[in-house]
């Protein structure tokens, strides 16, 4: 496998490409790159590379950056660089606030499809058993798309009966369910007013919270206490709790959650054992996901 540098720290692997090195200068940095033959450079979509490495170009210690910080880490110019940020922004991948751009979780669409293909599930479904066993109940992890979450794995303790049955690819509104709480809490909240702005937030019990400050306001203490607690809003009877999963670059990637009868769960079991474990799992998670 030959690699096709556009920078030294931003490589586009490219398979089976006979090529030569050159360099060039871009922005205020010196900028590796390398020239294919022309037989190789009219497969290749140049545009396309620079849009990626774009995206490459955030990360630890780069969250936030400029359109000069991010045209320096790529090394291409500025004017480039911009309407490479510019799209990113109109498709949803990126926000800018000010100077600043940031990436959104939707580029973990990307990623997703990926992992989805490989299997996130099987991954995941020996800590999702370990888990469902020791805290004996239904356990489940969700990912974030639009205003529902998506179920895609789970794990049940046998002989635990629940009316509201957790299934892969079944779909929840996420302002009235916990692990979409905990998944907005991670986003910007001017992101979440204006996603809650064009949401039609549905009654289905006598419990579902419909008020637009009030749900603002639990989303925020969901944030600030690292998990989101959902009761009976979605079934007469069930109670849900959901803590962040993150990946290795500590992006909130998906959300873990539980699900229970209320008759058997307290304030007491949620706070001094279902969380603690949960968050616990939820780190050994993380470890797994890029």
């Amino acid at each position: 496998m030959k690699i096709v540098s556009i920078r030294r720290n931003q490589r586009i692997h490219i398979d089976k490409l006979q090529s030569s090195r050159a360099t060039h200068r871009g922005g205020n940095d010196l900028a590796e790159v390398t020239l294919v033959d022309s037989k190789v450079s009219q497969t290749f979509v140049t545009a396309f590379a620079r849009g990626l490495a774009v995206i490459e170009a955030f990360g630890p210690g780069h969250k936030s950056m400029t359109l000069a910080e991010v045209a320096a880490r790529i090394g291409v110019d500025r004017a480039v660089t911009r309407r490479l940020l510019l799209t990113l922004v109109e498709l949803g991948y990126a926000t800018q606030t000010g100077r600043q751009f940031e990436l959104t979780t939707g580029i973990l669409k990307l990623g997703y499809s990926y992992l989805s293909a490989a299997g996130l599930g099987s991954i995941l479904q020996p800590h999702l058993n370990e888990l469902s066993h020791e805290i004996e109940e239904t356990v489940s992890v969700s990912v974030l798309e639009g205003a529902e979450v998506t179920f895609i794995a789970r794990a049940e303790m046998p002989g635990r009966r629940m009316a509201y049955v957790v299934t892969m690819g079944m779909r929840l509104p996420a302002f009235s369910s916990a692990s979409g709480r905990v998944l907005l809490a991670a986003k910007k909240e001017a992101e979440v007013e204006a996603l809650l702005s064009v949401t039609t937030v549905k009654k289905q019990t006598g419990h579902t919270i419909l008020q637009r400050k009030a749900l603002l306001k639990i989303i925020q203490q969901a944030k600030a206490d690292g998990f989101a607690v959902n009761r009976e809003e979605l079934e007469d009877g069930l109670i849900a709790v959901s803590v962040p999963l993150t990946n290795r670059a500590g992006m909130v990637v998906a959300s873990l959650n539980m699900s229970a009868s209320t008759s058997r769960m307290t304030d007491q079991i949620i706070i001094g054992k279902v969380v603690p474990r949960m968050k616990d799992s939820a780190e050994q998670m993380s470890k797994l996901l890029p």
